[in-house]
């Protein structure tokens, strides 16, 4: 399983694609291949899962009812904007357009390391995320790591 960490600045490109970092594509196990599940993100961002860890999700999803509303809803609204993409010669992936839209990308993005996958964000939306927390960063971290 991939440990993502770190973040880096890319451009997205007119037809939509964006270069994965070396480094996180270095560590992408060879039953995930350069193979990704993109997936509408939690806020405004764009998720990535290697297609191996996206099968442990899948798992955990389908271990939960279907007949639970709740359960079912969130199935639904999900897939409509899942997608597979292998990485092309140039190490990039196609993000979908409603991905583009749902994350408000344009040109510049922050790809960001998540532990098990990565997140695709604008700079100033995650700025403006990163700022909207009355939390501090202290305050979490004695909440989460005692």
């Amino acid at each position: 399983m991939a440990m993502f960490r770190g973040s880096y600045r890319h451009s997205i490109d007119h037809k939509g694609r964006i270069s994965i970092p070396a480094r996180f594509r270095r560590l992408l196990s060879s039953d995930a291949g350069d193979t990704f599940i993109i997936a509408r993100g939690l806020e405004a961002c764009v998720a990535l899962y290697a297609i191996d860890e996206w099968s442990r999700m899948e798992e955990r999803l389908r271990s939960r009812s279907f007949h639970d509303p709740v359960n079912r809803r969130f199935l639904r609204q999900m897939s409509l904007d899942l997608g597979e993409e292998t990485l092309d010669a140039q190490g990039r992936l196609a993000i979908p357009p409603r991905l583009l839209e749902h994350a408000a990308l344009k040109r510049d993005a922050m790809v960001n390391g998540v532990m098990d996958h990565i997140e695709i964000w604008d700079p100033e939306i995650f700025d403006n995320y990163l700022k909207s927390s009355d939390r501090t960063y202290e305050d979490m971290a004695g909440e989460l790591l005692l």
